[in-house]
């Protein structure tokens, strides 16, 4: 039985013990649009720019991608993160002044 299918049959999701998710790609020292197909990362946007795309063949429209940032920015606000086909675009609320680091995470 997948979590998936646990989750929908049992309604709650548990874990008694450390959940760990492997295999990811830090690619947060180079800001920009990256491709990275991993269900989890790290990130950056430019500085001066106010969003960022990530090409993940594994991100659906249906996707949730949470997301945290790493840095401490006035202007580096997280608005939003939009999945979509092959992608998703984190938004923030105006252009950072230096590049921002963040971590990432799809569920699908």
């Amino acid at each position: 039985m997948s979590i998936r299918d646990a989750v929908a049959s049992l309604g709650n999701l548990e874990v008694s013990s450390n959940l760990r998710l492997t295999d990811y790609t830090d690619d947060s020292a180079t800001a920009g649009n990256r491709t990275v197909n991993r269900l989890r990362g790290k990130n950056s946007v430019a500085s001066g720019a106010a969003s960022v795309t990530i090409t993940n063949s594994l991100v659906t429209a249906n996707s949730m991608v949470l997301v945290t940032l790493e840095f401490v920015d006035a202007t580096s606000v997280a608005k939003a993160c939009i999945p979509g086909a092959g992608s998703f675009v984190l938004t923030l609320v105006s252009a950072a002044t230096l590049d921002t680091k963040f971590s990432w995470l799809v569920i699908n």
